[in-house]
């Protein structure tokens, strides 16, 4: 079980992960981002709130303040430092980065952090595409979720968040960070999303949850 300081960087880093940055997320993504009830959300966001982490505001959500970002930049870049070395360098997968990076990201040394990034060339981005965000350079630039685009539209696959289910979804029909998709049709009642990848002409199928999970740079 996850002690209650390791819950508050969760939500830190979903809050950073859904451009809490520069705009309020809502309590309804946290939720949804984090796999927990409302009513937990709600609870979290008065802690962090108190501890002048979050700004709050009413009917529309939460976004980092000046000492929340900060925090939660130390955080997020640890935690992409490792998922890049045990992804380069160990040949873990994807889908297995995400828990034993969470565990190591919590090594108490920074020298060891900066040595380790270096050692790795001082890379832009985790495998997962995010940012490896430094002090001067916070901004994830894929921000846009799948589900904002419109039949015709063909955006590129910028990043995906460190989601089980939804890695698992884009091993098995093979589309990768990098890929093209095709929007061919919009099931708005079933809420799923078909397309093609890159050149390819078989369709796939994305549900409207998953893709709020996978994000591209292009408006």
């Amino acid at each position: 079980m996850k002690n209650s300081s390791s819950n508050k960087e969760d939500y830190l880093k979903a809050i950073y992960e859904n451009n809490g940055i520069d705009q309020f997320v809502s309590n309804k993504t946290l939720s949804h981002h984090l796999g927990v009830s409302p009513a937990s959300v709600t609870e979290m966001v008065e802690k962090l709130k108190n501890d002048a982490l979050l700004e709050y505001k009413p009917y529309t959500g939460v976004k980092l303040t000046e000492a929340g970002l900060h925090i939660t930049i130390k955080i997020i870049r640890n935690h992409r430092i490792i998922e890049t070395f045990l992804y380069d360098k160990l040949g873990y997968s994807l889908h297995d980065l995400h828990h034993l990076s969470e565990e190591l990201e919590h090594v108490k040394d920074a020298v060891f952090f900066d040595r380790l990034y270096q050692y790795l060339g001082s890379p832009d981005t985790c495998p997962h595409g995010g940012i490896i965000p430094t002090k001067e350079n916070y901004h994830e630039t894929a921000v846009t979720p799948l589900s904002e685009y419109q039949v015709g539209a063909s955006p590129t696959i910028d990043r995906v968040m460190d989601d089980s289910s939804v890695l698992n979804y884009m091993a098995s029909i093979q589309l990768s960070v990098g890929d093209t998709i095709h929007i061919k049709e919009i099931d708005t009642f079933n809420e799923v999303t078909i397309f093609t990848i890159n050149n390819e002409e078989t369709p796939h199928r994305l549900s409207h949850k998953q893709a709020q999970f996978i994000f591209s740079a292009v408006k």
